[in-house]
């Protein structure tokens, strides 16, 4: 393929990416100042973070140019810099010694999209610093590094729209203000009031120590599911699990909603809201047909509703061993692989929105046989969608459960290969949990379990998924296509 004829504008593109990586290099400040205070290796920080600030500045040098992106751009430039950044964070863990290559980028891939699927079976044993990156990463990709660069640097408001337009979850970006940059930094003002908000409340509510609060509100708000135990938040008073579901119930909101009813004093914003209040009712829903299942107690509708919006937000925490659960109530987590948060929330998935369409579409298309020449438009939070949307979110969900579908049947056959006891229902929850960013899995993958037993090629397949999954597919499909490179 001659460079000519390119569809993409691939130097401006770049261009772009080196800027972002020039940056991206600042995020490994603070676990280098945590590590000097904690007496721990700091020298991998200082060498990945140099190596991400030359590799941008020549990468950004080399392809300088003053051109606006456009949609193709846009997609192209959040696919590598996703990819970029995943490799970078992987450094740490090789250099200090804990995972070799592909395991390192599982880990880090896992962290950026916030998926929360692990290869490490003993967090507790490692330095303090490498586990505050581990957290760190997922906590920078639940609002996505694309926003925050977005709102930080003045010259990625050219193109901007673009970028976040290709980054964000979920079928549309609402504008808070007419100015891209201004709304990023909305978005990442909620974002941080809230981190801060629940590390306070797991200090002197949850009853945890300083570094694990931070550690896991930077998992919580994210919807990431790292943590800083081996048996995760099963180790935690119920007062701190508490205080950890609220803010995963809040991490899976549409924070553009959560700006309104918060900060611009709307309370009733969430009450008008189609997609919050299904929300709120699937949480609900999930909770009671959970208790039902694994009996009727105070600890068990903790647990109960614990899960439901763990997994629904696609947070992955566990506060007990669900695989123990009946089959059940498994199913029913499952099921809530599938659906995530809202969109413009940190949760991964399909989304509730689109769920919601995607039912009323059934419906409106079941009364068209009945009446074929009624109008009936689909409406969400009063407001007609456009026909072009409802075929838009249509298309994803095809292609959505198409993937999962294809995934199932890959990994089966390849754990199969490798001589691993993985049956279909724990292989298709695998793929449903990297996917849709979600985490644990059941069998093999469940949460007291990790992925470190799977065949490498398996490995390579999941973090495909967890990286298309967080930029919803079509940023990473379109690059397979040829129409997409000669136009």
């Amino acid at each position: 393929m001659r460079l000519g004829v390119l569809a993409v504008d691939v130097r401006a593109a770049f261009y772009l990416v080196g800027k972002l990586i020039k940056w991206f290099s600042v995020a490994f400040t603070l676990p280098f100042f945590y590590a000097i205070g904690a007496g721990e290796p700091w020298w991998p920080y200082v060498l990945v973070g140099s190596v991400a600030l030359l590799g941008g500045l020549l990468v950004e040098r080399a392809a300088r140019t003053e051109r606006d992106i456009g949609p193709r751009e846009g997609f192209f430039v959040v696919a590598l810099a996703w990819l970029l950044v995943a490799g970078l964070g992987a450094l740490p863990f090789m250099l200090v010694g804990v995972l070799h290559p592909l395991d390192a980028y599982f880990e880090a891939m896992s962290g950026f999209t916030t998926t929360g699927a692990t290869v490490i079976a003993h967090v507790e044993g490692l330095p303090r610093a490498l586990l505050l990156w581990r957290a760190f990463t997922q906590w920078l990709g639940g609002m996505g590094i694309i926003v925050l660069a977005v709102a930080l640097l003045p010259k990625l408001g050219v193109g901007g729209s673009q970028l976040m337009d290709a980054e964000a979850p979920g079928p549309t970006l609402e504008r808070l203000t007419p100015r891209i940059r201004e709304t990023a930094r909305l978005l990442w003002g909620i974002y941080v009031g809230l981190t801060a908000l629940d590390v306070l409340l797991l200090v002197f509510v949850g009853r945890l120590g300083w570094f694990d609060a931070v550690a896991h509100a930077f998992t919580t708000l994210s919807t990431g599911g790292f943590s800083t135990k081996d048996s995760g938040v099963a180790s935690f008073p119920p007062a701190a699990q508490w205080v950890t579901l609220l803010f995963m119930m809040l991490g899976g909101l549409n924070f553009a909603l959560l700006y309104r009813a918060v900060v611009r004093r709307q309370p009733r914003a969430l009450l008008a809201d189609t997609e919050a209040r299904f929300y709120g009712a699937l949480l609900v829903g999930a909770t009671l047909a959970l208790l039902v299942s694994v009996g009727m107690s105070m600890d068990n509708l903790r647990h109960s509703a614990f899960q439901a919006v763990s997994i629904m937000t696609t947070t992955g925490y566990a506060s007990t061993d669900f695989e123990q659960w009946p089959a059940a109530a498994k199913m029913i987590l499952f099921v809530l692989m599938f659906l995530g948060g809202c969109a413009g929330s940190t949760a991964g998935s399909i989304k509730v929105i689109r769920t919601w369409l995607v039912f009323r579409f059934i419906v409106r298309e079941t009364r068209h046989v009945i009446h074929p020449q009624a109008v009936l438009p689909i409406r969400v939070s009063g407001r007609v969608v456009s026909e072009e949307i409802v075929r838009a979110v249509a298309i994803f969900a095809i292609l959505y459960v198409t993937i999962f579908a294809f995934g199932s049947i890959v990994l089966l056959w390849d754990v199969a290969r490798a001589g691993l006891n993985m049956g279909i229902v724990e292989a298709a929850s695998a793929v449903a949990a990297t996917l849709g960013n979600v985490g644990p899995g059941f069998g093999p993958v469940g949460p007291m379990s990790t992925y470190a037993q799977l065949p490498e090629t398996s490995k390579i397949l999941l973090v495909f998924l967890m990286w298309a999954g967080r930029l919803e597919l079509f940023p990473v499909i379109v690059l397979f296509v040829r129409s997409y490179w000669r136009g």
